[in-house]
């Protein structure tokens, strides 16, 4: 038997005995270690060292179909050789992905990992968007991917002044289906996560004092922030 199989085992057999979450199979336990071990890039003694404390925290059959979900990303895109994650990064996406109950949130979580380990991916990863999707709901994230499919379908959005485009509550809401109290608890919720930021619009035509006058529009026009999009990019 290889080592590091050995080793995995070993780990495996005494974190299923300490597991106090319903029956933990010893063969589950060797899963997440091997794929905890391809994240950080680490030999498994280092690695069971790092995730050991954490590993009886678990939800453990939420972290399997996260792990699945993960492998599926990256054995579509045909990588095969990944690139190692920094603890910092991997941990807190690790033990959130697997606390979470919710299989659309779950996939945010999935996307994060799945580009943080993809040597093609190129956009910058940052530590909020950890932040982030710990703090949506299934409407926020639903909100937040349809107003940037509505851009998508816009040939006139420049990408690059993406604070230039507006989407107005009415179809936002209708896009949606959802009740004006809906709305407002999502829009600023993202507005805290700082994905989406109220429109700010300028009136032509007029000047006082040498500048044009603007409209603050608070939650009845809103606009993608470049975080949001980046954001959408790392985790949609």
């Amino acid at each position: 038997m290889d080592p590091n199989d050995k080793k995995i085992e070993e780990v495996a057999k005494a974190a299923a005995a300490l597991a106090k979450f319903g029956t933990k199979t010893v063969q589950t336990t060797e899963k997440i270690l091997k794929f905890s071990a391809k994240v950080l890039k680490q030999p498994i003694d280092d690695t069971s060292g790092i995730i050991g404390d954490r590993l009886r925290l678990f939800r453990w059959e939420r972290q399997v179909s996260y792990v699945d979900k993960v492998n599926k990303i990256l054995d579509d895109r045909n990588v095969n050789s990944t690139r190692p994650v920094a603890p910092k990064f991997a941990l807190p996406i690790l033990e959130n992905a697997s606390l979470e109950e919710n299989d659309d949130l779950q996939t945010l979580w999935a996307n994060l990992m799945a580009n943080a380990m993809d040597p093609n991916f190129s956009d910058g990863l940052r530590i909020a968007y950890i932040e982030i999707i710990k703090n949506l709901t299934t409407l926020d994230a639903k909100l937040l991917k349809i107003f940037y499919d509505s851009l998508l379908e816009d040939s006139r959005v420049n990408w690059d002044k993406i604070l230039d485009y507006s989407l107005t509550k009415e179809q936002l809401m209708s896009k949606l289906d959802i009740t004006a109290a809906n709305y407002e608890l999502s829009i600023f919720n993202l507005f805290r996560n700082q994905c989406l930021a109220p429109a700010v619009i300028t009136s032509q035509g007029i000047s006082l004092g040498g500048h044009a006058p603007t409209s603050y529009k608070g939650s009845k026009q809103v606009t993608l922030t470049p975080l949001g999009v980046s954001f959408i990019n790392s985790c949609m």
